[in-house]
């Protein structure tokens, strides 16, 4: 089983690799989805999983958790906005510029620091089980589009627009 660090490193690399693509590809070649999907899904995940964690295991946890659902709330709308863009259009690149502002800090404090700190208020069992956790959660928001598939544009947004609460209830989860 994979530690709960491990699971959100993992999709850290997989949105890194997905921004790069996106912003290395051909402007009028561009397909912006795979980015959105890995970056909205794991948004989704980590406010479900990593928040609470955070708010329950760490000092000042709740105070992390907040800047956690800030961050969630910044990039589910400069998501939002940037898929009003065409991908050839220089809009877009700003958006895209727009969210990575935003995302590589988040990355790097939650990597060098939340993570580091959340491991070492757990046990390696706890660790795992919050590791099954965020992954069991990822595989439900992934089972209808199959292992590799990405949401087409219309069901992206309309997972963009699912408010949070809503969201868990559909998905059968608490937020604990």
């Amino acid at each position: 089983m994979t530690r709960i660090s491990e699971a959100v490193k993992r999709d850290h690399a997989r949105i890194k690799a997905a921004y790069r693509r996106l912003r290395e590809a051909d402007p009028e070649a561009r397909k912006p989805d795979e980015f959105i999907w890995e970056l909205d899904r794991y948004l989704i995940v980590e406010d479900l999983v990593v928040a609470p964690a955070l708010d329950n295991h760490i000092a000042n946890g709740g105070k992390r958790h907040q800047r956690l659902s800030d961050d969630f709330d910044s990039m589910n709308a400069k998501l939002r906005h940037m898929q009003k863009f065409d991908p050839a259009e220089a809009s877009f690149d700003s958006s895209l510029s727009a969210i990575w502002v935003d995302l590589e800090p988040h990355i790097r404090e939650e990597s060098r620091g939340d993570l580091r700190q959340l491991e070492e208020n757990l046990s390696e069992s706890d660790s795992k089980a919050l590791g099954k956790k965020y992954e069991d959660i990822k595989e439900l928001l992934q089972r209808p589009y199959g292992k590799d598939g990405v949401p087409d544009a219309r069901t992206l947004e309309a997972i963009l627009e699912i408010p949070k609460r809503e969201l868990m209830v559909k998905l059968g989860i608490s937020g604990q």
